[in-house]
């Protein structure tokens, strides 16, 4: 397994998904630091706006969506671009079983989608947690509180982080067209991204019934690429 992780990561071009993680922290540090911004100036009369639960929700709102588009565009690198382009027979020759492949594959996209969204995710509540302590902190009760209201949301972030992908490769491979896949995920976090700002148990529910419902999809990708055969 070590092995073929090591010639998925060499052949792999993952600096632009780099790139685009770090962009994705910069704009969540953006728009949560105006979001802070608000409720320690004007959003004192708006309960939401000077809650810093609400304020780091929106920020991991908006490191959810990002995230999901630096991990589609490294699905397309790793599922689309060799199931439909000129290296499939190449992929497809390889003198290991095709789910021994297909496993390796999601655990590369996994693990790197995963170790990103939560390097990024930590970066970005550690910058506002200490922003928010500088001027005077929106939070109430000790910091344990709050780290358990956090953590549950990173967990279920995680997870629809998965389930979104998931629903939007697997149509994308579907229709063999990287286009699609990203109009879908377009789609997906237009409408949860709505969901999420209402409140935190709406959002894990969101996200976890997102996630359910990406295991189908799943299973068609994996069924889909054991049936595929050379032209």
């Amino acid at each position: 397994m070590k092995t073929f992780l090591t010639l998925e990561l060499k052949k792999t071009r993952l600096w632009p998904c780099i790139f685009g993680g770090l962009a994705v922290v910069a704009a969540a540090l953006a728009l949560g630091g105006m979001f802070l911004a608000i409720g320690h100036t004007s959003g004192r009369s708006d309960p939401r706006l000077s809650s810093l639960v609400f304020v780091l929700q929106m920020a991991m709102i908006i490191l959810l969506v990002g995230f999901s588009l630096v991990a589609a565009a490294l699905c397309n690198l790793v599922f689309i671009e060799p199931y439909t382009g000129r290296n499939l027979a190449l992929t497809l020759s390889c003198p290991v079983s095709r789910g021994r492949i297909l496993l390796v594959k999601l655990v590369f996209v996994g693990l790197f989608t995963a170790l990103s969204y939560l390097v990024g995710a930590v970066i970005t509540l550690a910058v506002m947690l200490l922003v928010d302590r500088l001027v005077g902190s929106l939070g109430t009760g000790w910091p344990g509180s709050l780290l358990g209201q956090v953590l549950p949301m990173l967990v279920t972030s995680l997870a629809g982080l998965v389930g979104l992908v998931g629903i939007a490769l697997s149509l994308g491979f579907w229709k063999r067209s990287m286009p699609i896949m990203f109009g879908v995920l377009f789609l997906l976090d237009a409408v949860v991204g709505n969901l999420l700002s209402l409140s935190p148990l709406l959002s894990a529910l969101v996200l976890m019934i997102i996630f359910l419902a990406s295991l189908p999809a799943w299973w068609l990708l994996h069924r889909t690429l054991m049936k595929i055969e050379l032209p």
